[in-house]
């Protein structure tokens, strides 16, 4: 990924600043000579600083990793299938074009987006996934590896780096069992205004390999288990010890066992109500997707003793 022309044009600017403080240093008159050389010198340290941010840019962008591909087959039981069906509402926000959408890929840089290139969400269909393996698979959703060995963008590994194998072989199972629709997912290709913003913000998902087994708690109203549910829904929003992110706007959590019975949690993960009767924004708290995922009661319960054990320390 290389915006040739891009880079071309920015070595031809910054040659043509050089030469242009080299040619205004020769002028007779110092009321022309000096203005002009210090102007062409500022411009062609400003368009150095350009050429280096984009450089740097495409280095990210084209850096592979050696993380190890598991040589794991899915046997994509109808068990595995039904609990990875319950990630769906996790893939959708980026990887369909709207909520009840086919998981056909997502165009991050559509309309009304800056004209830095291409960048899309894949196809999450067999049309995209059938010549993928399935440890390759698992590596992308965990670790946030390409097939290619290249880094994913805007991919949340760092969240599910600690998904269990059960629930990783169940997103494979699960995605393996949507049928094949849309197209192939066009190749991301940022230009290089493009390759000089992603140094200002951390959209490289690359993560650490995984090479142990990872299990997951026990199902049941444990905090345990709790602490790990939560570490795949609440903390996205919440922040990791649950005690608020301002960049998403979203409150802390740790008021909520002094303020709510366990039992009015459960019903307002299930209802978006609040005790007092009033209703929380679907938007801003989408509670429809977070009950479908923590579907059984047991699951909430096991969410608000993790609150519990998180209020307390």
């Amino acid at each position: 990924m290389l915006d040739f022309p891009g880079v071309s044009a920015l070595l031809i600017i910054l040659v043509l600043f050089v030469w242009l403080a080299r040619r205004t240093r020769r002028l007779s008159r110092r009321i022309f000579r000096w203005p002009g050389v210090g102007v062409s010198v500022l411009l062609a340290v400003v368009t150095t600083v350009i050429l280096g941010a984009v450089l740097i840019g495409y280095w990210k962008l084209n850096r592979t990793y050696d993380n190890p591909v598991s040589q794991v087959t899915v046997a994509g039981t109808p068990e595995q299938v039904a609990r990875g069906a319950r990630f769906e509402p996790y893939c959708s926000g980026c990887h369909s074009a709207g909520p009840g959408k086919p998981l056909t890929g997502h165009d991050f840089l559509g309309e009304g987006a800056p004209p830095i290139g291409t960048l899309y969400a894949p196809n999450l269909t067999p049309v995209q996934l059938g010549d993928w393996s399935d440890g390759e698979i698992i590596r992308a959703i965990r670790e946030g590896i390409h097939r290619n060995g290249r880094s994913l963008m805007i991919m949340p590994a760092s969240l599910l780096h600690n998904l269990s194998d059960d629930d990783a072989k169940a997103i494979v199972a699960w995605l393996r069992s949507l049928p094949p629709q849309g197209g192939k997912t066009p190749t991301n290709r940022l230009n290089v205004l493009g390759a000089a913003m992603v140094n200002l913000a951390d959209v490289f998902e690359a993560r650490p390999p995984i090479t142990e087994p990872v299990t997951a708690p026990p199902p049941g109203p444990t905090a345990g288990y709790g602490a790990y549910l939560a570490s795949l829904t609440c903390e996205l929003c919440h922040g990791k010890r649950l005690q608020g992110d301002a960049a998403f706007g979203a409150p802390g959590l740790t008021f909520v066992p002094a303020a709510w019975e366990k039992e009015e949690f459960v019903h307002f993960i299930r209802t978006g109500t609040r005790p007092n009767g009033s209703s929380v924004d679907g938007d801003r708290m989408p509670w429809k997707d977070l009950s479908r995922f923590l579907s059984e009661d047991d699951d909430v319960r096991a969410v608000y003793a993790h609150l519990e054990e998180v209020a307390e320390r």
